[in-house]
This record gives C-alpha cells, sequence and structure tokens, in this order.
C-alpha cells in the first residue's frame, strides 16, 4: 500500500522536475494530478506557478497537503520528456511508486550537454541565424565567433548563481561591444552580428510559455512569465544600449 508521505513527495518531485526545467504549468498540473490518481489518490488537488507547486489529495480517507517552493528556472527538455514517459507508464501500472520515485531521482541526476557542446551548439546557431538575417560569409563567421564567446561568458556567470537581469544585462553589453569592435577592424555587418548573437538571449520558451498559459486560463502562470520576458528583454536592451551610447553610435 502506498504512504501518504511517499506518494505526496513523489508526486511533487515529479511535478518540480517539469517546472524547472521549462514545462508549462498546465502539463504539470495534469501530470501530479494523473500520478496521484494512479495510485488510488481521490478529490485531487493540484496547483502550479512559476515559482510554487502546490498538491492535496485524499488517500485512505486520509486528506494530504504539500507545498513547494521553487527556485531553479532553466531549459531541460530531455528531463521533461523523462518524466512524461515515466508518468505515462504509471499510469499503466508499470511502475511502483517507490520505483518511480527512484527513477525521478535518476531523471534529476541528468547531466545537461558539456560546456564545449553548449558553446559549439550555441555557434552553429548563431552562424544560421546570421545567414537567416541575409548576411553574408564573414556576418556568419564573425557571429559563429561571438556567440562562442557570449555562450561561454554566459555559462561562466551562471556559476556564480548572478541574477538572470544582471546577467542578460551583462551579456547584451557583451555582445554588442564585440559586434562593434569587429564591425570596426573587419568587413562585416555589425547590426547583423549583433541581431544573430542577441537571439541566444531571447526567452523564447517563456515567452511561448506565458501566451499559453494564459490561453489555458492560467492567468498568474501567464503573468508571470511574462512578466519575466520583458524583464529580459529590457535588460538585454539596457546592456546592449550602454555598450552602444559608449562607444558613440549604432553599428
Amino acid at each position: 500500500m502506498v504512504e501518504h508521505d511517499t506518494l505526496a513527495r513523489t508526486v511533487t518531485k515529479a511535478g518540480m522536475i517539469l517546472l524547472e526545467n521549462g514545462a508549462e504549468t498546465n502539463r504539470v498540473e495534469d501530470t501530479m494530478q494523473r500520478l496521484c490518481k494512479a495510485y488510488g489518490a481521490t478529490i485531487v488537488d493540484t496547483y502550479a506557478t512559476p515559482t510554487l507547486l502546490i498538491v492535496s489529495f485524499t488517500l485512505n480517507g486520509q486528506l494530504v497537503h504539500n507545498i513547494k517552493r521553487i527556485h531553479i528556472q532553466s531549459t531541460n527538455l530531455a528531463r521533461i520528456d523523462a518524466v512524461n514517459s515515466l508518468s505515462r507508464q504509471a499510469c499503466a501500472g508499470l511502475l511502483s511508486c517507490q520505483q518511480l520515485d527512484e527513477k525521478l531521482d535518476e531523471v534529476k541526476a541528468y547531466r545537461p550537454y558539456s560546456i564545449p557542446a553548449r558553446i559549439l551548439g550555441a555557434s552553429v546557431c548563431t552562424f544560421g541565424f546570421a545567414l537567416f538575417f541575409h548576411g553574408t560569409l564573414p556576418d556568419a563567421i564573425c557571429s559563429f565567433v561571438i556567440g562562442a564567446v557570449v555562450q561561454a561568458f554566459m555559462i561562466m556567470l551562471n556559476r556564480y548563481h548572478i541574477s538572470a537581469v544582471f546577467r542578460n544585462i551583462l551579456g547584451g553589453a557583451l555582445l554588442s561591444g564585440l559586434s562593434v569592435t569587429a564591425s570596426r577592424f573587419i568587413p562585416v555587418t555589425g547590426s547583423t552580428v549583433s541581431i544573430s548573437v542577441l537571439m541566444l538571449l531571447v526567452p523564447g520558451l517563456a515567452i511561448t510559455n506565458a501566451i499559453r498559459d494564459s490561453v489555458n486560463g492560467d492567468l498568474v502562470a501567464g503573468l508571470a512569465r511574462g512578466l519575466e520576458s520583458i524583464l529580459t528583454a529590457i535588460s538585454i536592451a539596457v546592456g546592449s544600449g550602454f555598450i552602444l551610447l559608449l562607444l558613440g553610435g549604432g553599428l
């Protein structure tokens, strides 16, 4: 028989992994609800915002509540997919609650891509964006190099747990400074290079989830993610604008 504490802890852990890695709140709430019912819980209520998880259910006549504060916000679709797969297995009766809890610990332990792989991926993306924005081959090559530098810089800042707002200000300042400098010494279009590298900092998933949460009626989560996106955009603009003013002109 499933223990109340074990089920509450396991279900909350599943929701926490989803929310911390970029899943929309509707997916988080639905997954937690399905897991509770799969292990015999009744009268299940779940609530998720980008920074908070709440689950309440009745099991064997006892009412159980659990609340979890969420501090980490990142993007890892592999972890989201893994939790979704485990949820389907649990709902099909293929996993006990204890087994699910152990496998969720394994998912939490998934290591992200290595730093060289992340830097290379960022460089390839900026190279492609430069061509997409009708840049020349020199523009794309310059974007490739600056993208690698900016990505490495952002990874370094993240290690020191610097606020996302200040990370984006510094990242925007660095990419603008490098783009302006490059355009003055080599034949590249500074604006194309800058915009291509800037795409690394654009909060695309947050914007998408903000719209999706709002459409689904999760207005608190939608407003929170929308505000996060706006703050990110302002941060990038502040950093880039400051450097452009400092260096005396546009790109």
